[in-house]
């Protein structure tokens, strides 16, 4: 019933809509089939003169190259006279435009001019005679070939400028009987709101006025039932609803009411703070460690100015910030006590998988802070102190090996010999053992200079070529043209490069391969990587490949696993990143990543 009126009513606006777009849609057709015709003619005479221009540009470069060389460069002349001659014979096609058929005639008896005086170029062979002929037989055809393809050029874009202010001129018209369909057909259509106010508009206020009791909470508001059509069926359903929802939040408060003191019982039990911020980056919840620290750092509401930039870089990205590092702990006094957190930030996420917000957990690492830092000082303090008397002992065998205090027997010597050895292992893991803590107090001096890129590993390659010689492996250095330099502390970026080249010869079997390479990446760093034919590292033990004495379970190569560690330091010092891909039985790839020595200086000079 409701349906047949609606028809009814709205079917006049239809036709008339109908009607206009039919008219609209015929027209607009055949204005498409005309400006293609007059345009398109037009577009493809201008593309013909330009290529034609840039075709006879390369012609005259190349005919001046043959008058100045006797051996003459044919093959790209030849390919610029195909491209003119190509767009030439299409130009030849467009004769529509008036005075366009005498200048295509006179183009082509040029253009005949000027082939010939290319074959009387051809044919001089006295080096005078062919800038001769180049001045008087070359310059002026081409010169008037320019100016008649100029002449071309302009033809066609005024007459597709014409073409443009015509089709401007129907579009005019047929905008001015659109606007006259639609003023005629939103008359009809006011004539049917009219009609249908009487038996519409009522009951749907009254379901309006129902629907804003009910999201007021007012779900005892029945709607009147007027009628037996859709309407009154709308009705119906409405109350049937409304009853409904009536018993589903009496039954579902409670529950509601549980979970969030569930919730805030649980975020309380933590110890450690959590802030909750919505998708702007505003804290919607916090649990009282939270409000301890807002309120003994004064935030007022806000997260400290660090965490506030990484939660929004979260919020921007959509990915975890899960630092694994006590580098990236922050630190705050709080109640006259210094504190170190590392923040973890997790996003949250509906089931539609869009983002709401993030959860900032601080984790108090303070004791493990301070555990680190006097870890770290014992090592640097055990290490300084050993070094002393172990320098002496060292002195001692080398006076003894000398046998300046007497001489030895064979076996004395072998001992001896021994002896020296190991202190001199010692002394080297004391070194790293004192370099490394330096690198993880963090700051190092470093006494940057620009280097060549390939320096840095011809210099490495140079250092360890007789351990290489000695297994029979050779080194294969393959480097991209024209890299830049790079801005490093020289002395301290050469360990590094002779550490991963020396854990590939120690880990390669005789007589293989070891692949060096130096590349820029796309995000412009220039990348070195060392490829060897080892036995590879399994999956499980790369996480912690750069850890202070990790060793691969089940490896029999010597070593005291520092090597990596303050290679890994020193590359972040630089502010570059350090890794590697590995797989058993592949062998591994070990690669570090530097920045130019120009965008390091960019980034030195600029102020903040």
């Amino acid at each position: 019933m409701l349906r047949r009126l609606l028809l009814l009513n709205l079917l006049p606006f239809v036709a008339m809509l109908l009607a206009t777009g039919v008219y609209a849609i015929t027209l607009f057709s055949r204005l498409a089939t005309s400006v293609d015709a007059a345009v398109g003619g037009n577009y493809r005479s201008v593309v013909a003169a330009q290529q034609m221009h840039l075709a006879l540009a390369g012609m005259d470069r190349e005919a001046w190259a043959a008058a100045a060389s006797p051996s003459g460069v044919a093959k790209s002349f030849g390919e610029y006279q195909k491209r003119f001659e190509a767009n030439l014979a299409l130009q030849l096609k467009s004769n529509s435009l008036p005075g366009e058929r005498d200048l295509n005639g006179r183009l082509v008896a040029i253009y005949a001019a000027y082939c010939h005086g290319l074959a009387e170029l051809s044919a001089v062979t006295n080096p005078k005679m062919k800038y001769r002929v180049y001045d008087l037989e070359i310059v002026p055809p081409g010169l008037e070939m320019r100016a008649l393809l100029d002449k071309i050029l302009n033809l066609n874009q005024r007459a597709i400028l014409a073409a443009s202010e015509r089709v401007r001129q129907i579009t005019h018209n047929v905008t001015r009987l659109m606007v006259i369909g639609m003023i005629v057909a939103l008359a009809f259509s006011a004539y049917a709101c009219y009609q249908l106010t009487t038996s519409v508009l009522r009951p749907i206020k009254l379901v309006t006025k129902a629907t804003r009791e009910l999201g007021d909470g007012n779900l005892m508001q029945p709607v009147p039932v007027l009628s037996r059509d859709e309407l009154g069926q709308l009705a119906l359903a409405f109350n049937k609803m409304a009853s409904q929802l009536q018993e589903y939040r009496q039954s579902t408060t409670e529950e509601v009411v549980r979970l969030h003191r569930t919730m805030e019982t649980t975020l309380g039990s933590f110890p450690d703070p959590i802030f909750v911020l919505d998708r702007e980056g505003r804290i919607e919840l916090e649990n009282p460690a939270a409000q301890d620290l807002e309120s003994a750092l004064h935030l007022r509401g806000q997260l400290p100015a660090r965490l506030q930039a990484i939660a929004q870089k979260t919020l921007a990205d959509g990915e975890h910030f899960l630092p694994n590092s006590f580098k990236e702990a922050v630190s705050y006094r709080v109640n006259g006590t210094e504190k170190f957190y590392l923040p973890r930030i997790l996003t949250m996420q509906n089931r539609a998988d869009a983002l709401v917000g993030v959860a900032v957990v601080l984790y108090d690492v303070t004791r493990f802070r301070l555990l680190d830092a006097a870890k770290t000082d014992l090592v640097a303090t055990a290490s300084h102190e050993l070094k002393t008397p172990l320098t002496s002992v060292r002195m001692v065998l080398h006076i003894l090996l000398e046998q300046t205090a007497g001489p030895l027997s064979a076996k004395q010597a072998e001992l001896v010999q021994a002896a020296r050895n190991d202190t001199e292992r010692l002394l080297r893991i004391l070194n790293d053992l004192l370099d490394l803590a330096r690198l993880e107090e963090g700051n190092p001096e470093l006494r940057r200079e620009s280097v060549p890129s390939t320096e840095l590993f011809r210099t490495a390659i140079d250092e360890t070529a007789d351990s290489a010689a000695a297994k029979g492996l050779k080194l294969i250095f393959d480097a991209d043209e024209n890299l830049p330099t790079v801005w490093v502390d020289r002395a301290r970026i050469d360990y590094v490069f002779t550490n991963l080249i020396s854990n590939a010869i120690k880990h390669s079997p005789p007589n293989a391969e070891i692949l060096l390479r130096a590349t820029r990446t796309d995000a412009d760093w220039v990348e070195f990587s060392v490829s060897d034919a080892g036995p590879g590292i399994p999956k499980e033990h790369l996480p912690r490949i750069f850890d202070r004495f990790f060793r691969v379970p089940g490896q029999t190569k010597s070593g005291a696993g520092l090597g990596l560690s303050i290679a890994r330091e020193i590359t972040v010092a630089h502010g570059g990143r350090i890794g590697v891909k590995s797989s058993p039985g592949a062998g591994s790839t070990f690669y570090l990543s530097l920045h130019p020595a120009d965008a390091e200086c960019e980034v030195s000079a600029r102020p903040g």
